[in-house]
């Protein structure tokens, strides 16, 4: 595979910048945002399932059918995000460039000893030395009338840069005593990273195995992809880790925090307790089904002389 060329680290900053926070529908937070409101109605049917099971556990009011339906597809889309949001196999640029956050782990390790303190501040223009900054505070609150309420402009905040040199501190394994303008982002930080990131490998298997490609037995057998047991909760904890990940390189980078469950929009709740079908209208279910396995039995009938006149045309 061809290797993408390498950005200017300003251009790789603004990249980091659109592949955590964009508006990209791939974008690494759209595509969390996605999931994780998915998992809420799936959690809210969950809660309706339980709930006629308790009324008549003999025999509840639950259609197999659509229950197992909406369970396997919910599975394998959970499934697919995780694998998408957890790829390494492809960089963050390039002609096969993806959103992940596997990627945006990699692509910042890459420029780890580029990315000194000193240009840490420079791409978030924030000035190194806060100490100018506070002084100038200090004379603007001197010279404002007493008595009267105080308005401070954030030109004078020198309390994010002392903030955002703790956050350098810790990346890099320096004190405050000990700070450069060339210390650098450790490597732990990177190892750490993937090593959270790889505890979403069973599922990343699974996909690769029974969803994103149908393995064969064989294939299967070579990491034991048989004996996995991947489970809502498995999917459930890995929404977490993804989630916590993106989050704490959006924070250190841009100062930017997300919600992991957005806020709802006010007809979310609207019509949850009506039926798909009313009792009157419980024909109409037959009717469907009976209609579409009409149209499936031309395959049966047409399809086979239609793949000869295929060939043979």
């Amino acid at each position: 595979m061809a290797k993408a060329e390498k950005l200017s680290l300003e251009k790789a900053w603004k990249n980091w910048s659109d592949c955590l926070n964009g508006d990209d529908p791939n974008s690494i937070f759209q595509q969390i945002w996605t999931m994780i409101w998915d998992t809420a109605i799936f959690h809210i049917i969950i809660e309706s399932r339980q709930s006629q099971i308790k009324k008549n556990p003999q025999e509840p009011e639950i259609n197999g059918a659509l229950h197992s339906f909406i369970d396997r597809n919910y599975f394998q889309s959970q499934s697919a995000y995780i694998r998408r949001l957890t790829d390494t196999f492809y960089g963050l640029t390039g002609k096969k460039g993806v959103y992940s956050v596997g990627a945006i782990i990699n692509d910042i390790s890459s420029y780890r000893l580029e990315l000194t303190r000193e240009i840490f501040f420079k791409l978030r223009n924030m000035p190194y030395d806060y100490t100018e900054v506070q002084n100038r505070k200090w004379e603007f609150i001197l010279t404002q009338p007493s008595g009267k309420a105080l308005f401070v402009p954030s030109e004078f905040d020198w309390e994010s840069i002392e903030e955002a040199h703790r956050t350098f501190d810790r990346l890099s394994g320096t004190t405050p005593n000990n700070r450069n303008p060339n210390d650098v982002i450790a490597e732990r930080v990177f190892f750490r990273l993937r090593e959270k990131m790889d505890r979403c490998q069973e599922i990343t298997t699974y996909v690769d195995k029974f969803i994103a490609h149908s393995a064969t037995p064989e294939s299967r057998s070579i990491q034991d992809v048989n004996k996995s047991a991947v489970t809502f909760k498995c999917l459930w904890d890995a929404h977490q880790i993804i989630f916590e990940v993106a989050e704490f390189l959006s924070v250190i980078l841009f100062s930017e925090g997300h919600m992991a469950l957005a806020i709802e929009n006010p007809t979310f709740f609207e019509y949850w307790e009506k039926p798909l079908y009313e009792k009157e209208e419980i024909d109409l279910v037959r009717t469907s089904f009976e209609k579409y396995r009409k149209e499936t039995e031309g395959w049966n009938s047409n399809g086979v002389e239609d793949i000869w006149h295929w060939i043979e045309a």
